[in-house]
Order: C-alpha cells, then sequence, then structure tokens
C-alpha cells in the first residue's frame, strides 16, 4: 500500500513470477498449450517488456550503468531463432515446433531451393503468425530494431493472409486440403482472426503502391469492414455473427481491426481519427454505452451465501447486507469488469473493455480508480502475476493482460501500452523501424532461403532425427 493509501503494483514481486516463467519448465497444466507455445512466449516477453521502462541509451549517461536484463542479449538471440525456426514456406507461422512440418509433407519440397509450392502451407495459422512478429520487435533493442524482421518473408506471408478471407469478408485461421474436396479455410467465424488478420496485414504490408516490386494483392478491405459491420447485435456489443451473444474479446477484435486498416504507418501511439472505424460501426453510441456496461461495483461474497461455492458467478450478484454498505466514492469502491451481461469480473476484460474504449477516444468512461484498486488489491497474486478472478492463481494470459490494461492507462513504473496492437508504445516504434527496413528490400531471395533452411533444419532437429536429404552429404 502507497502512503496515500492506494494499493501499489509490485513491479520486482512481478518480474520475479515472469523471471520463472521464463527460465523455469511450466506447470503440468500448460501441457495442453502444447500447440501455443508462441503464444506463451509473447505472454511471457511481452509482460517483461511492460514491467521494464523503457530508457534511451543517450539517457543513461557514461557514468551510469544500465541494470542488468531479465531477458540477456544471448537470450534475445536464441528466442530469436526460435521464432523464426517456426516460419512455413507457403507463409505464416505454427505455433509449436512440433507443427512445424508433420511427417508425410516432404511429398512436393523443392531439395534445390530449399522451399515448396504454396499448396503446402503445413500447420500455420494466423494467430500465431501474429504472435511470431510481435515476438521478433519485442525481442529487439535500440540498436537491433531496424533489423528485427530479418528473415521474415513478407511477399509470401501477405499472400497467405489474404487466401485466409472468406468471400463474406471474414478471416479463417489456416488453410488445408481436404481429399477430393480441395483447399478449406479452418477456423470458423471469430472476430478475433479478423482482428489478427489486420494486425499482421498493418505490420508488415506498408503504403506499397502496385507496380513496385514488392506489391502484394491487398485483402478484400471493402468486405472485410461489411463483415464487421454486419456482426454488430441489437444491444450494441460485437459476436461471430448478429445473431449471436456480443462478447468484450469481439468488441476489442472489431475495434482494433477497424482501427488497423487506416492506422498511419508512423506516430506510434499517437490517437487518429479513424475514418475507417468511424464508418465500420453501425451503432457506435449502442457500442460504447455497452462497453462501458461491462464495469460493475464489485461487493465481496457473504460467508453464508448458500449457493455452491465453486459456481464463479456468484460473486456478481452477492448482495451487501444493507444500502449503507453500497458507495459511490471513488476512492473507497471496487469496479470489476465481466465479458458479458450478469457474468463474473475477469482479470482479461479490464483490457478488452479499457483498450477498446481507449482506441474508440473514450477513455474518460473508464472507473480509472476503482478497476486499478480492484486489479491491485483482488487479482493481483501474492507470489507476482494476475489470477482470472478473486483468489485465483495466476496464470500466464491473465498476467499479462492484467499488467497490459495497467498499462495501457498510464500506471508509474510500466511502459506504455498501445491500446490496438497490445504491446509496449516503442516496440510499436521498432515495428515500424523493422518494417521500412523490410520494405528497403535488405532481404533478398537468397538470404530469406537460407533462413528457412535454417528455420527447417531447427524444426525437424529438435524433435530427434533429421530425413536423409538434410544430412551433410545431401543439403
Amino acid at each position: 500500500m502507497a502512503d496515500d493509501g492506494r494499493p501499489s503494483l509490485d513491479i520486482e514481486r512481478h518480474l520475479r513470477y515472469w523471471k520463472m516463467c521464463l527460465r523455469s519448465p511450466l506447470p503440468s497444466l500448460y501441457l495442453s498449450n502444447e500447440g501455443n507455445r508462441m503464444a506463451l512466449a509473447y505472454f511471457i516477453i511481452n509482460a517483461i517488456n511492460i514491467l521494464t521502462p523503457h530508457v534511451p541509451t543517450a539517457q543513461l549517461g557514461s557514468d551510469i550503468q544500465p541494470p542488468k536484463p531479465l531477458i540477456t542479449p544471448e537470450d534475445r538471440a536464441n528466442l530469436r531463432k526460435w521464432v523464426l525456426s517456426h516460419q512455413h514456406p507457403g507463409g505464416g507461422f505454427s505455433g509449436s515446433i512440433s507443427l512445424v512440418f508433420p511427417l508425410g509433407e516432404y511429398d512436393e519440397w523443392d531439395f534445390e531451393t530449399g522451399s515448396r509450392s504454396l499448396e503446402q502451407s503445413g500447420l500455420a495459422n494466423i494467430a500465431a503468425t501474429l504472435f511470431a512478429l510481435q515476438l521478433l520487435a519485442l525481442l529487439a533493442d535500440d540498436e537491433s530494431a531496424d533489423q528485427a524482421f530479418k528473415g521474415v518473408d513478407r511477399e509470401r506471408t501477405l499472400e497467405w493472409l489474404k487466401r485466409l478471407q472468406r468471400e463474406d469478408g471474414s478471416f479463417g485461421e489456416a488453410l488445408r486440403r481436404l481429399p477430393t474436396k480441395g483447399w478449406f479455410i479452418a477456423g470458423g467465424y471469430d472476430m478475433r482472426y479478423c482482428y489478427i488478420a489486420a494486425a499482421i496485414r498493418w505490420i508488415l504490408r506498408g503504403d506499397v503502391e502496385k507496380g513496385d516490386t514488392r506489391w502484394v494483392e491487398d485483402i478484400d478491405v471493402e468486405g472485410f469492414v461489411g463483415y464487421i459491420r454486419r456482426s454488430q447485435t441489437y444491444d450494441g456489443g460485437f459476436a461471430g455473427s448478429s445473431s449471436e451473444e456480443p462478447h468484450a474479446g469481439y468488441a476489442y477484435c472489431a475495434v482494433g481491426a477497424l482501427y488497423l486498416l487506416d492506422r498511419p504507418l508512423e506516430g506510434s501511439g499517437a490517437f487518429h481519427g479513424s475514418q475507417i472505424l468511424s464508418s465500420g460501426i453501425r451503432d457506435m453510441p449502442g457500442l460504447i454505452h455497452w462497453l462501458s456496461s461491462r464495469q460493475f461495483i464489485y461487493i465481496e461474497p457473504s460467508r453464508t451465501d448458500d449457493r455452491d461455492s465453486d459456481e464463479e458467478d456468484a460473486v456478481n450478484f452477492t448482495l451487501p447486507a444493507s444500502l449503507s454498505s453500497l458507495t459511490l466514492a471513488e476512492n473507497q469502491c471496487l469496479v470489476g469488469v465481466n465479458g458479458r451481461c450478469n457474468k463474473a469480473a475477469d482479470t482479461c476484460y479490464s483490457w478488452w473493455v479499457g483498450a477498446s474504449l481507449v482506441t474508440l477516444d473514450n477513455e474518460d468512461l473508464i472507473s480509472r480508480e476503482p478497476s486499478r484498486r480492484f486489479l491491485l488489491e483482488k487479482m493481483q497474486h501474492r507470489i507476482g502475476g494476475f489470477g482470472k478472478t478473486p483468489g485465483s492463481p495466476p496464470d500466464l494470459y491473465h498476467a499479462c493482460f492484467g499488467l497490459a490494461s495497467l498499462g495501457v492507462l498510464g500506471e508509474p513504473g510500466l511502459n506504455r501500452v498501445d491500446s490496438s496492437l497490445a504491446v509496449p508504445v516503442e516496440t510499436v516504434k521498432r515495428i515500424e523501424r523493422a518494417r521500412r527496413e523490410l520494405l528497403r528490400g535488405a532481404i533478398d531471395g537468397s538470404g530469406a532461403a537460407t533462413l528457412l533452411r535454417g528455420g527447417v533444419d531447427m524444426g525437424v532437429g529438435l524433435r530427434g532425427g533429421k530425413p536423409d536429404w538434410l544430412t551433410a552429404d545431401n543439403r
């Protein structure tokens, strides 16, 4: 607790938690996330970056030694190689090294060039691709930012991204070829894929015009905006379609996707009046009302509550013993945030709702101090990190977005977080620098092929053996 009575964020304790996540094997509960290793790495590295305020080298002075980094230069180099080892020849990235090149998918491999046809994109998926690009930027520093995307096959990834768009404007998760059926866009109708597609496009596409050798055919922007517009529900929220239940995560994805479609390529962190965002949301007042209504005053559950103690939603409906226990005093009440009507407060929705309102330039509708108190008094864990609900143990997902929700509102001691890209503003600046270098054509075809071959080598090598064609005599 700070001297002024406000709860405090124990940054050192959180860094110890994230150091444990970075250096030690994760608990067995994470085994079910084997296919999502890229996501887990993003949560860990992003959280450490949020917790480590950026100080330009020029400001340190010759007599001041910078603090020892939690992620060493050697760590950054090794993690960078690990990320690039997940890149697929057909475009995109895989979520786990064990899924990079499944056995039986070497049939159409071109042994001479180290590549295969676009029709063999393996298990690349849209979420892992965004996490990989963000990680490459998060792992860069001031000196290496220009080279953050070195080795990324920009053109092939953008071509692959376009193939993930359906005729109705929506995006899927992955491309799969079904026997006798041809190509299939897998993944269902999920607004998250739309947001991820817009983020990948913003990171890689740039302002290359048609006729330039680096130009890649764009996605159907008009159809994309139309799909999102049709997905707004009667009460102002967003879902996979207008007839489904709205969800705060989907609302963030709809807002973020539209915002990124015409976000300037330079000027990190500055708000811009997005014309696409304004036209792409059919009922803007309804959306803002729906988002702000996700906040509610949290009341401790009664010990005499006769409902099932395992029912997560019980905390939302516990009534006070008397009206006198209710308060609207901002320095006393706790405000939680839920993702749907009549659901329990959840740490991650402080991000999905708060960041949406920031992107919409309605930050004033966030109950800042009561929400902050709720996160720090109820969700912050004694070992560091944040749990899903009050009393829950910390997990990577909620611990990362708990920090992000504080960072997007400018919590002292944290790096400011970009509301539409979910990484620190300093990281977005590095994305901009890396994109500029990538568009200068610094990576030629032979360099990309060499890095790709190295990724293949690493991917299959970590599985305990290599096919004959990858041995030294056959390369």
